[in-house]
């Protein structure tokens, strides 16, 4: 009986425990780790364990939940710093990507205008080239030209020279038998009337290039080779000499202002076609120089298109890597937040426990 009495006294003991225990607890509501406490205290108190023994055991846990608290915080920590890092690392890798992709648009342009500008140039040029070129040959056709038409003339004025100084020796000739001779030869009559004709060609022939005041000597001269023909008067022989003599200077000095025209005509052309030839070798460098950095420019505007296709490609991988990492630090923070606070929930659990294992202790 008394047997009996002593586990209904333990029994109340106990539920009375309980009640204390669940009281104190109470603002955590049915928190797992609090429920399994009161379950480890209260198996304790119910299996007659010592309070002491309990305490330590308590104070045990506490320790180790501030030492997984602390191991939290550490942890927490170098993985703040190491996000901090990482994404300072991903954060410059995107401002790189990003300045050489600005770089490499504005080398683009720029190479894009160069290139216009050039690409002008080259239709300049070669269009200066093919008018080198007309000109080039205009002005050899104008040397041809010039040296065929000088040949032409100089000839013609030879042929004059010789034809004045033939019918000179002729009319001296016949001075030389006398003035007094009324009647002339069969043979120099013919030979007079050839220097008339000669003389009549060689004014048509030279009357585009003579000088006038050459051309007005051929009338008398023909004239009077005309009137000796049939008498010989000494007065118009000596005149017609006289014509001839003066008529071989003019016909001189025209052919020597001929050749003195026809060099500095060939001179001025010659001029011009070595003009032309430096001209077209400037061209010719010029246009060389700019196709090969058209070529250039081509190449690497091409191989912009690559470098940019691979920046504006790590730009977006970069940051999408930025927002990827920046949500694991905020899942992160949560969750060490979630953590930590379960954890201090447990602590203060532990915390209310032993003040009851010690309020007991002290009754």
């Amino acid at each position: 009986m008394k047997h009996f009495v002593v586990l209904a006294l333990i029994a109340c003991i106990y539920a009375t425990s309980v009640t204390e225990m669940t009281d104190r607890l109470a603002q955590y509501g049915d928190h797992p780790f609090g429920k399994s406490m009161v379950n480890l205290v209260s198996v304790n108190m119910k299996t007659g364990g010592s309070l002491n023994e309990l305490k330590q055991l308590l104070q045990q846990i506490k320790d180790e939940l501030i030492a997984l608290t602390q191991l939290q915080d550490s942890e927490n920590a170098t993985f703040t710093r190491r996000s901090q890092v990482d994404l300072a690392k991903l954060q410059a890798t995107l401002e790189q990507a990003q300045a050489d992709l600005d770089n490499q648009r504005q080398e683009q342009s720029s190479l894009s205008n160069e290139l216009a500008t050039l690409q002008t140039r080259v239709k300049e040029d070669q269009a200066a080239l093919d008018r080198n070129s007309r000109g080039s040959g205009d002005a050899q056709s104008r040397l041809d030209a010039e040296n065929t038409d000088f040949s032409a003339k100089y000839q013609d004025y030879s042929d004059a020279i010789l034809a004045c100084k033939e019918a000179q020796r002729l009319l001296l000739n016949l001075r030389g038998e006398g003035a007094s001779l009324i009647q002339l030869t069969q043979d120099t009559k013919s030979n007079l009337l050839q220097t008339k004709e000669n003389f009549q060609k060689i004014k048509e022939i030279l009357e585009a290039h003579t000088k006038k005041s050459s051309l007005t000597l051929f009338q008398p001269i023909i004239e009077g080779l005309a009137e000796m023909t049939t008498k010989v008067n000494p007065e118009t022989l000596n005149n017609v000499l006289s014509l001839v003599a003066r008529l071989i200077t003019a016909l001189q000095e025209g052919q020597d202002q001929l050749e003195a025209n026809h060099k500095t005509q060939v001179e001025n052309l010659s001029r011009l076609g070595d003009d032309l030839r430096n001209e077209k070798q400037t061209l010719q460098v010029s246009l060389a120089t700019a196709n090969n950095r058209l070529k250039e420019i081509q190449s690497r505007l091409n191989e912009l298109d690559g470098l940019i296709n691979i920046s504006n490609a790590l730009v977006e991988v970069t940051q999408l890597n930025i927002q990827d990492a920046t949500k694991i630090n905020e899942l992160e923070d949560s969750e060490y937040s979630n953590q930590k606070v379960s954890r201090q929930t447990e602590i203060d659990i532990v915390d209310r426990l032993i003040e009851y294992i010690n309020q007991k202790l002290s009754e």
